[in-house]
């Protein structure tokens, strides 16, 4: 079964749409991957036949939303910080994908260490580090951070 926004009344929609990182408003709205690529044929379905939804905000910024909540991934940020935050997954996916695979564990645990390594590093609140959620500048910190990591090791 695949969700789709119709699914939900607009309160309910509005009970988890995300704040604007890119301009602090809560003028949030769930729309289709038209909306968001109008020019990429090639995105308009998942492999499993359901259609990405994105949350976009007035100013422009925008963030995914899971296949089966839609809920985001993360806030709506303009280009460059959803550049930056690719970038910090880029460098922090693979740490704590090799613990998982090193330690047999599941994914979420891996995760869920990796972020709290993470946190550490960046001396942020564990329950506040999320690159979905991060700045520009703290996702380039993530990249940073990751790096002097692998130099280390």
């Amino acid at each position: 079964m695949h969700i789709d926004p119709g699914d939900f009344t607009p309160e309910a929609l509005a009970a988890f749409a995300p704040k604007c990182s890119a301009c602090n408003m809560s003028e949030v709205t769930i729309v289709g991957i038209d909306e968001i690529y109008p020019h990429r044929q090639d995105l308009r379905q998942r492999e499993d036949g359901s259609t990405p939804y994105y949350w976009l905000c007035v100013c422009g910024a925008y963030c995914g939303a899971h296949r089966d909540t839609l809920k985001p991934f993360g806030t709506p940020a303009d280009a460059p910080t959803r550049q930056a935050r690719m970038d910090a997954h880029a460098a922090f996916d693979p740490l704590w994908r090799r613990k998982m695979a090193k330690e047999g564990i599941s994914q979420t645990k891996a995760r869920g260490k990796g972020y709290k390594w993470l946190a550490a590093q960046l001396e942020m609140d564990p329950k506040l580090c999320h690159i979905g959620e991060m700045s520009a500048v703290d996702a380039r910190r993530v990249v940073q951070v990751c790096r002097n990591l692998r130099a280390a090791t």
